[in-house]
C-alpha cells in the first residue's frame, strides 16, 4: 500500500494498549472501530512520481525524482537548488523542489516552492494537488486548511480531470470534514482511472458512513482481494467489521480469525480479533486469542478488562468481577473496569454494588448523581449511557 495510507497505524495500534479507553470501548461505537482513514504529511503525497511527459522533463528533474524514490531527500534538495539557480524560472524544478521539502519535513518551504510552481506554470495541474496534499495532510492541520486543500484539488481537476491522485486526496479530505456523499463521489472518480487497494478502502469506509453497508462490504472485500496478505491485515479487520454490521457473522468471525492467523504475534491485532469475535456472540473462539494475550502481556489494562467482559460472555461473572478489580487496582479511575464490572455485578445479581460502582464511574467522568439524574440519556458520557444500559434489569 501507498505509505501515505495509514490504516491502522503505529500510534493507533499502540493506543490499544497504552490507554484505557481505546482497547477495551465497545466495538461497535465510533471510537473503538479500526479502519478509519488517515493520510499522514510525509513526502510529496503521492504525486512525487507523477511527473507528467516524463520522457520529455529535464534531466535534473528525472535525477531528482530518481533521488526521491531513492530515500535521497537531501541529495535532491541539492540538485534542485543548483538547477534553480541557473534557470530559475522552470516551474518543474520548483515543483519538484516542494516535493523534496515534504520528505524533509520543511512544511512552510514546500508550500512556498509549491506557490512559486504554480505562479510560474498556472497551467499545471500538479503543483495544485501538491500544495492540496501539504495543506490537508501536514501534522495539526485544521478544517480551515482542509478547505483550502480542496480549492487546490478543484484547481487541479479543472486543469487535468483525469489525475486521479487529486480525485483520491480530495475524497480523503471530504471524508475529515464529514462530507461523505461528495467523498463518495471524488473516491469513484479516482477509482474508475486508477483503482487501486487505496481507492476501495475508502470507498469502504464512506458507504459505511452513509449507512450503504452493502456497498461497504463490496468496497472493503476488494480491497482485501488487492492485499491478501499480512500487509492487507488492517483491511480485513475493516472488512470483518462492515460484515459484522451486516450481520454476516459467521463471514465476520472467519475473517477475524484470518486477521489473527496472518499476524499472529501481535497484541493489538489478537485484542482486537478478540473483541470482535466477542461481539459476535464468540467467547469461547475470543478466549483462544485472550489466553495468548494475557501470556504476552498479562498486566495491561485493556487486556485484563477484555479478559473480564469474555468471563461475563461465559457466565463467569464472579471470576470478572475479580479481573476488573485487578484493573481497578492498577488504575482506580478506569473507566472501561468500572463500566464492564457493572455488567459483571447485574449478571451476578448484585445490583446494589452495580449502583455503587456506578457512582464511582459517574464521579470518574465528574458527574454528581443530581447531574445524572437531571440530565437527557443521549447527553450523558457514553461510559453512563452503556452503564446505565448494563443497569436496566435492576429497575
Amino acid at each position: 500500500m501507498n505509505k501515505l495510507l495509514r490504516v491502522l497505524s503505529p500510534a493507533l495500534v499502540f493506543a490499544l494498549l497504552a490507554c484505557d479507553g481505546g482497547g477495551t470501548t465497545n466495538p461497535n461505537e465510533v471510537d473503538g472501530e479500526l479502519g478509519e482513514g488517515e493520510l499522514s504529511g510525509e513526502g510529496p503525497g503521492g504525486v512525487g512520481a507523477l511527473t507528467a511527459d516524463i520522457a520529455d522533463a529535464d534531466p535534473k528533474v528525472v535525477e531528482a525524482e530518481a533521488l526521491l524514490d531513492q530515500g535521497k531527500a537531501e541529495q535532491a534538495l541539492a540538485l534542485l537548488d543548483d538547477a534553480i539557480a541557473n534557470n530559475p524560472s522552470n516551474a518543474r524544478f520548483h515543483y519538484v523542489r516542494g516535493n523534496a521539502l515534504t520528505y524533509l519535513d520543511d512544511d512552510a518551504g514546500a508550500e512556498a516552492a509549491y506557490a512559486r510552481a504554480i505562479e510560474l506554470a498556472p497551467e499545471d495541474p500538479l503543483p495544485y494537488s501538491a500544495l492540496g496534499q501539504l495543506l490537508a495532510f501536514r501534522d495539526g492541520a485544521t478544517a480551515k486548511d482542509k478547505e483550502r486543500a480542496i480549492e487546490q484539488f478543484q484547481a487541479a481537476l479543472k486543469l487535468d480531470p483525469k489525475l486521479a491522485p487529486a480525485h483520491q486526496s480530495l475524497g480523503v479530505v471530504l471524508i475529515a470534514l464529514g462530507q461523505q456523499q461528495l467523498a463518495v463521489e471524488a473516491l469513484e472518480n479516482a477509482d474508475r482511472l486508477a483503482g487501486g487497494v487505496e481507492t476501495a478502502y475508502l470507498l469502504a469506509q464512506a458507504h459505511g458512513e452513509l449507512g450503504n453497508l452493502q456497498q461497504a462490504v463490496d468496497y472493503a472485500k476488494i480491497a482485501v482481494e488487492y492485499e491478501p496478505e499480512a500487509s492487507g491485515v488492517d483491511l480485513r479487520l475493516l472488512y470483518a467489521r462492515l460484515l459484522m454490521k451486516q450481520g454476516e457473522a459467521d463471514e465476520a468471525a472467519r475473517e477475524f480469525e484470518r486477521a489473527g492467523e496472518l499476524v499472529p504475534d501481535s497484541p493489538p491485532l489478537r485484542l482486537e480479533v478478540a473483541r470482535g469475535l466477542l461481539e459476535l456472540g464468540k467467547p469461547d473462539a475470543a478466549m483462544v486469542h485472550m489466553q495468548w494475550l494475557i501470556e504476552t502481556l498479562p498486566k495491561e489494562i485493556p487486556v485484563i478488562v477484555n479478559h473480564g467482559r469474555i468471563l461475563v460472555a461465559q457466565g463467569k461473572a464472579k471470576q470478572a468481577i475479580a479481573r476488573f478489580d485487578e484493573a481497578l487496582a492498577i488504575q482506580a479511575d478506569s473507566r472501561a473496569a468500572l463500566t464492564y464490572k457493572i455488567e459483571a455485578q447485574v449478571a451476578a445479581k448484585r445490583c446494589k454494588d452495580a449502583r455503587k460502582t456506578f457512582d464511582q464511574l459517574s464521579a470518574a467522568l465528574d458527574w454528581t448523581p443530581a447531574d445524572v439524574e437531571a440530565a437527557k440519556p443521549d447527553a450523558l458520557p457514553r461510559a453512563l449511557q452503556k452503564a446505565q444500559g448494563f443497569l436496566a434489569p435492576c429497575k
